[in-house]
């Protein structure tokens, strides 16, 4: 049987997580992120759903991303119907998940 190492394509990969991190390329991070295979910004002012609007999405919006994930904690949240309407408008699909199924779709997709 031959076997052969699957390398993720793009800069940042989910190598782990936990209830209260994710590790990004073997750096832990403990507080809200947004991770694509090309990019990573470490410091988005988020702690929850309830904090989420379109102006806290538009630097996402302007990345024009075909998918976004959110991964929201331990439980499962959904954000306002109106911000999952903007970004259908947007053409950008959506997704919520507890925290780690979004880690483990985000490696499958990645």
């Amino acid at each position: 049987m031959h076997f052969s190492e699957d390398k993720p394509a793009g800069n940042y990969v989910i190598t782990a997580y936990t209830p209260q991190s994710i590790t990004v390329n073997n750096r832990v991070y403990d507080s809200s992120l947004y991770v694509s295979p090309a990019k990573l910004v470490h410091d988005v002012p988020l702690r929850n759903c309830n904090q989420l609007s379109i102006e806290t999405l538009q630097f996402i919006i302007e990345l024009k991303p075909e998918l976004l994930l959110l991964g929201t904690g331990h439980h499962l949240q959904f954000p306002a119907a109106s911000i999952i309407a903007e970004l259908a408008n947007q053409k950008i699909g959506f997704e919520a998940m507890d925290h780690a199924a979004a880690c483990r779709t985000f490696a499958v997709l990645a």
